[in-house]
């Protein structure tokens, strides 16, 4: 009996390990069947073409995943293979492509010290990750790369035959000398330096060959972690791990521990050609491309397809607008205190003020130029695209418009403008107008003109904090939108180049376009890959925008953006301005026919610093925002033709008294030139204000006393009725 149990457990186990060999034989035959075709010759593995971004004037502006330059390895100081080799395989010249014992040590090290302890790759599998797979860590994928490994190394040690001795290794096989080649000539090192010849020019503009035991340190370590140990981006960690490189260097015997200790000291500062001019003239825009087009297919797109982006970048623009920043911003640091912006510490820098801009075109939808920031190498966050700030009153217009739209009021319709209370789910709320200063009786046009706050809630309660979110999300606002009384005021958070899209759609009549960088996309023998077809919409009627428009034009002529016209610009624009109440974002957005242009102003931390200057003053969208933007538009528009926005049809302009919408036909041009008359758009069959409907306003808003300008008005037409 027992010897019966005995053999069935036996049994049971030969039927067990027969079922986990079959499985994974079947695994490995199912991973084997899917792997990469390698070419017949290694020279195929060599150099290869990018991916070139091109602005839309054809100008080639970037190029993505490019080996530029080849360095032969007998080029190379034998320091180089010896840092490389003591670093991350020190076992290379022994192994066929893997090395079981790495593995094995890798294994026991992340099972004592945690995932991630220590990696167990060789070299060749690095490579074939490199020039085969994506980032992607599964086991299949490592499996993949270890019979693929395997493969290429078999590949290289059929083509090169023999052996030979060089100053980093004795008698050994040739082939393991043009993998390293092959190795060091492809690898990231970040900065968009693909192989050590574009590194050693990226970082210190110098020949491979020319490069110091130091700087070669620095290159070695990078791969391992391109982004984190970036030395333009995180120098101390760069530090760290070059002083890790020549400890390895040091416990192989390839260092001798007093020229250790002769660079134990040395920092990344003391290495960096800090005055070489970056590679990409347009960092933002290009980081941003990369984003785009990865969401369209993937990483492996970038990695492995050699791509022609063509892009809708204006390089004329963008250059306008990086300016722009620059001299905004600089501008901003002296009211803010701050000492000079290039004196400053790397540490001090994310201190400072930050600007952000985009501008498109409406019409197609085209990004023309887009700017992130005031510093990429100080940070690479697009504040363009990625930072959610309030927009303050820069949010007002799509009030009024959805008011506007459901024709629940027109740029005539009476307000009382005061500070009122609301309830907002159990709570008091008594929004107030900045500076506390309040219009009393006005028009729903002058007080978008004055950015009133009290009457853009009033126009909130009419028609409703829902449609309002809903009109948004038309117009190309995501993000947290909730229908909230405060949605009036700009509550909610935006970035800039949904303020960009969304005042597009007033400039466009009405029609969204969805944004875009990329227009279309080509390989290298130039065949269509990808053409955009923007989304289009018509969000409102034409003539609803263009009510809107006309009043967004005299926010701009004598409202809070006049800024922009004591500065010179001259042309037919509208826009708005927008400041939040706790002094951490200041905005302008504004358009002519054909350009529109956001801009935002803050800081990244703005729990720690507010738009306050030295003498304690707000730097709002008109002092702050408003000057980058027309400082930028000035140069947009020049070599262009000058047009005013047309007006569609069923849409008249009248003349009025700004605060009451009363006609001011009749009246005497000195009188009128006095009372400086509002030219409002009105759709048909809307009408001015008459006397009696103002007064019959008057008194159902209990207000004392009629206005004087009012009451002038009204004396000077009864005169003029006489004779």
């Amino acid at each position: 009996m027992k010897r019966r149990s005995v053999l069935m457990m036996l049994g049971s186990s030969c039927v067990l390990t027969a079922l986990i060999l079959w499985a994974g034989y079947a695994q490995f035959v199912r991973v084997a069947a899917g792997l990469p075709r390698l070419p017949k010759t290694p020279a195929a593995l060599g150099l290869r073409a990018g991916t070139e971004i091109y602005a839309a004037t054809g100008e080639r502006i970037y190029t993505f995943n490019q080996n530029r330059t080849w360095t032969r390895i007998e080029d190379l100081p034998p320091f180089a293979v010896q840092a490389l080799l003591a670093t991350e395989d020190a076992g290379f010249y022994e192994h066929k492509g893997v090395d079981i014992r790495a593995i094995l040590g890798a294994i026991w090290a992340n099972v004592r010290h945690g995932y991630g302890a220590r990696g167990g790759s060789t070299l060749t599998q690095q490579l074939v990750k490199r020039l085969f797979f994506s980032p992607e860590k599964t086991i299949k994928r490592k499996i993949s790369e270890m019979l693929l490994a395997l493969q290429v190394e078999a590949l290289y040690a059929n083509y090169y035959v023999g052996t030979h001795s060089t100053d980093w290794a004795a008698d050994h096989a040739i082939y393991k000398d043009h993998l390293l080649e092959l190795y060091l000539n492809t690898v990231f090192f970040g900065a968009n330096s693909y192989g050590i010849g574009d590194a050693a020019e990226t970082f210190f503009a110098k020949r491979p060959q020319d490069l110091s035991l130091p700087e070669v340190a620095l290159l070695i370590g990078l791969p391992n972690a391109p982004s984190a140990y970036n030395p333009l981006r995180h120098p101390d960690r760069a530090t760290r791990r070059m002083r890790h490189v020549l400890g390895r260097m040091q416990s192989h015997g390839v260092l001798a521990a007093a020229d250790y200790d002769r660079y134990a000291e040395t920092v990344v500062a003391d290495l960096l050609d800090v005055r070489r001019q970056p590679l990409n003239p347009t960092p933002f825009w290009a980081e941003a491309v990369r984003a785009e087009v990865i969401s369209l297919w993937g990483e492996a797109a970038l990695s492995h397809g050699a791509l022609r982006i063509h892009t809708t970048l204006d390089m004329r623009l963008q250059r306008a607008a990086e300016e722009a920043i620059d001299v905004g911003v600089t501008a901003l640091d002296e009211r803010l205190g701050f000492e000079p912006y290039a004196h400053s510490a790397d540490a001090e820098k994310k201190d400072y003020v930050q600007a952000a801009l985009v501008c498109l075109d409406p019409h197609r939808g085209h990004v023309r130029a887009m700017v992130g920031g005031r510093d990429i190498y100080a940070s690479h966050y697009n504040r363009a695209l990625w930072a959610r700030r309030q927009p303050g009153s820069g949010f007002k217009p799509v009030v009024y418009l959805a008011a506007l739209n459901a024709g629940l009021i027109t740029p005539l319709s009476l307000f009382v403008d005061e500070q009122k209370s609301y309830d907002d789910h159990g709570r008091l709320w008594k929004p107030r107008n900045f500076g506390d200063s309040y219009l009393g009786l006005t028009t729903a046009a002058w007080a978008l003109i004055n950015s009133a706050n009290s009457t853009a809630v009033q126009i909130t309660q009419r028609v409703g904090p829902s449609a309002i979110v809903d009109l948004a999300r038309a117009m190309g606002f995501a993000g947290d939108l909730r229908p909230n009384p405060s949605i009036g005021l700009g509550a909610h958070e935006v970035t800039v180049m949904e303020m960009a899209s969304a005042y597009g759609t007033l400039a466009a009549s009405g029609i969204r376009v969805e944004p875009t960088l990329v227009e279309r996309i080509t390989d290298t023998a130039n065949r269509t890959l990808f053409d955009h077809r923007p989304a289009v919409r018509q969000v409102v009627a034409a003539a609803k925008a263009y009510e809107l428009v006309q009043i967004m034009k005299q926010v701009v002529d004598r409202g809070t953006g006049r800024r922009v016209r004591s500065m010179g610009f001259d042309r037919p624009a509208a826009g708005k301005t927008g400041t939040t109440n706790d002094n951490t974002d200041a905005w302008f957005s504004g358009f002519t026919p054909d350009l529109v242009t956001s801009v935002w102003v803050g800081f990244d931390d703005k729990r720690r610093h507010r738009l306050v200057d030295d003498r304690g003053l707000q730097i709002t969208g008109s002092s702050g925002a408003a000057p980058i933007w027309t400082t930028f538009m000035k140069q947009a528009v020049k070599g262009t033709r000058s047009v005013d926005f047309q007006m569609p049809a069923g849409v008249r302009l009248v003349e009025v008294e700004p605060r009451t919408g009363t006609s001011l036909v009749g009246l005497p041009d000195s009188l009128r030139r006095r009372l400086r008359p509002l030219r409002i758009a009105l759709v048909e069959p809307e009408q001015v204000n008459s006397r009696d409907e103002v007064l019959q306003f008057e008194v159902q808003a209990d207000t004392a006393l009629i206005d004087s300008v009012l009451m002038s008005a009204w004396s000077a037409e009864a005169d003029v009725s006489t004779h």
